[in-house]
């Protein structure tokens, strides 16, 4: 997932300081692979991820993993994927009894857990209900409780 601030292209994790611009995603291209190979527990952790959201994300592991690659910083980037992965399963046991939305909702949730790693605070901005917004706040910020 990028986002593109002021006319640059950044990955989730680096914080922006304004609005995201948008811009056509059939315009956007892939970055360069920066990495041949990842080392095992990297690899380990990415398929970790996938497990948890891989219905929401429109890809196969093999295309999962090569983001990373593109990743200037994969260790970042996968410890960040990792959080997502840990708040989606904390909002889904602890205010779903661990049951599963529809599939569109689902990928709401995805869709805002990914904005709110990238430093969206504003709970009405993320396309959910805003208590759900806030939940997933809470569940990113400390999905041990």
């Amino acid at each position: 997932m990028i986002w593109v601030w002021e006319n640059k292209v950044t990955s989730i994790g680096e914080f922006p300081m304004s609005e995201p611009e948008f811009i056509d995603p059939r315009k956007l291209r892939p970055g360069p692979i920066r990495h041949g190979s990842l080392p095992q527990e990297l690899l380990d952790q990415i398929r970790a991820v996938f497990e948890v959201i891989d219905l929401h994300i429109g890809m196969t592991l093999e295309e999962f993993e090569i983001g990373f690659m593109r990743d200037m910083h994969p260790q970042r980037e996968v410890a960040l994927w990792f959080r997502i992965a840990k708040a989606w399963l904390a909002y889904h046991e602890d205010f779903l009894g661990n049951k599963t939305l529809p599939n569109e909702e689902e990928g709401k949730l995805l869709g805002a857990l990914i904005a709110i790693s990238s430093g969206i605070e504003d709970v009405s901005k993320l396309q959910v209900p805003v208590e759900v917004g806030r939940r997933l706040v809470q569940c990113f910020d400390d999905p041990a409780n």
